[in-house]
C-alpha cells in the first residue's frame, strides 16, 4: 500500500470530521424521515406497528371499561394494518399538540387521532386521504347564558374560551380575531371541560361530536348547534386523517382504506362512535391533496 497516499494532514483532518459531522446529520434524518416503504418493510418483518394517539373520545383513547386503545381512528387503523402484515399494536398516548413531533421523533409510525388535515400540519407531515368529516360546536353551561354560537359571538360577548393546544380550534380562534386574553390553552381534553363545570372558562372549542359526547356526560353542560367556522371568507371543512413520515406506508395504507370506505367497513366503524353516515360520505369524496391545498 501507498502510504504517503492515505496519510492525513492538519487541513485532512478537519475535513474528515466535517464528513463525518455531515454523515451524522445524514443518518439523523434518515431515522427521522425513513426512505419510502421502508416502515411498511419493518412492520411487515417484525409485525409491530406503534400508533400514536391523545387520549381524546371519540377519536382515539383508553376505555377504562375494557382495558383498550379504541376509537374510530384506532379501530380503522387496526383493520387496515391487520391487512398490511402488522400482529401487534403498541399504543403510544401523548399530548395532542406532541403527536407531529413524535411521529417526526420516531416515538410511533403513524398518527391514529383522528387529526384534521390542514396545509400547514401538511408541511410537517404527510396524510392519508379522511375517513371523515365534521363541523365545530361549542360546550357552555346550561341555557347558554354568554349566547356563544360562534367565534365572532366570543368576541361580542367577551366570553373565555377554552381550546386544545395545537388543535386546529387554537387556530380557528386565533385567525377569527379573538383576544388573546380571551383564550385559554390546555393541553388535555377533559381539563377543558372540568374547567368549564368549575366556571374558570365560558366555553369550550371542539368537534361537534367530542361537544355532543362531553355534554350528555357532564350535568349542567350543553352542546351549541354544530357550524363551521369562516377564515377570510372561506368555510374551514374539518376532515380528519391518519399522519405519516414514510411515503409508501401512506400510500399502502390508503389503498387499503379506499377498499373499506368502498366495502361499507369505514362508515360501520366510524358510525359506531357516534358519527352521522354523512360525515363519512363525505370524507369519502375528498382527498388528502384536496384538504392540504384548498
Amino acid at each position: 500500500m501507498d502510504q504517503q497516499r492515505y496519510r492525513v494532514g492538519p487541513a485532512g483532518l478537519i475535513l474528515l470530521a466535517a464528513v463525518v459531522l455531515a454523515t451524522g446529520g445524514l443518518v439523523l434524518w434518515v431515522k427521522s424521515r425513513p426512505e419510502q416503504g421502508q416502515t411498511l418493510l419493518r412492520i411487515r418483518q417484525t409485525g409491530i406497528v406503534r400508533i400514536g394517539y391523545a387520549n381524546e373520545d371519540p377519536y382515539g383513547y383508553f376505555d377504562s371499561a375494557t382495558g383498550k386503545i379504541t376509537g374510530e381512528a384506532p379501530e380503522i387503523a387496526r383493520v387496515i394494518l391487520k391487512r398490511l402484515g402488522a400482529t401487534q399494536i403498541e399504543p403510544v398516548v401523548t399530548e395532542f399538540g406532541s403527536l407531529i413531533p413524535g411521529l417526526k421523533a420516531g416515538r410511533f409510525d403513524v398518527i391514529a387521532a383522528g387529526m384534521f388535515i390542514t396545509p400547514e400540519r401538511a408541511q410537517q407531515i404527510i396524510f392519508s386521504d379522511p375517513d371523515y368529516c365534521i363541523s365545530n360546536a361549542f360546550a357552555v353551561q346550561a341555557g347558554n347564558p354568554m349566547n356563544v354560537t360562534d367565534f365572532q359571538s366570543v368576541i361580542d360577548s367577551g366570553a373565555t374560551v377554552a381550546v386544545l393546544s395545537g388543535a386546529v380550534d387554537e387556530g380557528y380562534a386565533v385567525d377569527s380575531g379573538v383576544p388573546d386574553d380571551q383564550i385559554e390553552r390546555f393541553a388535555d381534553v377533559n381539563a377543558q371541560y372540568d374547567a368549564l363545570a368549575a366556571g374558570r372558562v365560558d366555553a369550550v372549542s371542539g368537534t361537534a361530536l367530542t361537544v355532543n359526547t362531553q355534554a350528555e356526560a357532564r350535568d349542567g353542560i350543553e352542546a351549541t348547534p354544530g357550524f363551521f367556522p369562516v377564515i377570510d371568507g372561506v368555510e374551514q371543512v374539518g376532515c380528519g386523517g391518519f399522519g405519516f413520515l414514510d411515503q409508501g406506508f401512506r400510500d399502502a395504507f390508503n389503498d387499503v382504506l379506499k377498499e373499506l370506505q368502498a366495502d361499507g367497513t369505514v362508515e360501520e366503524i366510524v358510525t359506531s362512535f357516534g358519527f352521522a353516515s354523512a360525515d363519512v360520505e363525505k370524507a369519502a369524496n375528498l382527498t388528502a391533496d384536496e384538504l392540504a391545498n384548498p
